[in-house]
């Protein structure tokens, strides 16, 4: 089982009901990629906030029945996060991504302010629209 270096339960799922179960329900490949991106920026990425007060609590893992996103949104499989970096832009990081940095990610959203990753089973990097 992979044990991130950089993240916190609070930071990948909505509440306190999943603090001990928080590492089953994400898939290492995200956990990894997280360590990753923050590793190679040297700067926090926040995932969620609601942990200190914010707004964001489904941005990593959602439970099943969550109205944000799809109804098979890869959130909802632990495969995907959405993020900020301070400072630096996303698309920034999504070119970086492109360049294949993250080799792990195999799926990105354009179109937004944030920066959407996934790591659905596929063979090459897909480039859906956030709009």
């Amino acid at each position: 089982m992979y044990v991130p270096i950089y993240y916190k339960w609070y930071e990948l799922v909505p509440n306190k009901k999943y603090q001990n179960y928080w590492l089953i329900l994400m898939d290492e490949r995200i956990l990894i990629t997280l360590d990753e991106i923050r590793k190679y920026y040297g700067r926090p990425v926040t995932v969620n906030n609601w942990y200190w007060g914010g707004k964001f609590n489904s941005r990593g893992w959602r439970e099943p029945f969550d109205p944000d996103g799809a109804e098979l949104s890869q959130h909802k499989f632990g495969r995907a996060v959405d993020f900020t970096i301070a400072g630096i832009s996303a698309e920034t990081i999504r070119n970086d991504i492109r360049r294949g940095l993250f080799p792990l990610i195999t799926c990105i959203e354009k179109d937004v302010s944030w920066v959407h990753i996934d790591v659905r089973n596929v063979k090459r990097l897909l480039e859906i629209s956030g709009k």
